[in-house]
């Protein structure tokens, strides 16, 4: 995918590219893994398109069809972890860059967005604590079955 250079934008490391199905904010990682490794859910076909678009002010990011179920029971598993669900209906996303600051006019969107269409089978799930540096950490992972 085009990464183009756009005043106050920044793209997320390649590294760093992840579906969230839920944040859990602080808590126990024990607690968390444990309620994790309960989670009975099939591998998730995940889709990632069709083109990058905005969520909210600040996220970029590529819609994430397929995860639906599988957000729902990490939801189920972890609702009593950390803090509360959120009340929201669950929309899956890959957030690719983050802005800074609103655009300039004309920046923003890009008049022709790539086109996406990338698909994918996540086979796991995994607990990963965000360092106080921003360092994703993967604590631990879950395989899907």
């Amino acid at each position: 995918m085009p990464r183009p250079e756009v005043d106050g934008l920044r793209w997320t490391a390649l590294e760093r590219l992840h579906v969230t199905l839920r944040f859990l904010g602080q808590c126990k990682e024990a607690e968390a893994a444990a309620a994790l490794r309960r989670v009975s859910s099939p591998p998730a076909p995940i889709t990632l398109g069709p083109s990058v678009q905005r969520l909210g002010r600040a996220i970029v990011m590529i819609p994430a069809r397929g995860a639906d179920d599988l957000a729902a029971a990490v939801t189920e598993a972890t609702e009593h972890i950390g803090q509360p669900p959120p009340k929201r209906r669950f929309t899956g996303h890959m957030t690719v860059a983050r802005f800074k600051r609103d655009p300039a006019p004309g920046q923003w969107p890009p008049a022709d967005p790539p086109a996406l269409d990338t698909a994918f089978t996540a086979p796991e799930i995994a607990l990963v604590r965000v360092e106080s540096s921003g360092a994703y950490v993967n604590v631990q992972h879950f395989d899907l079955r």
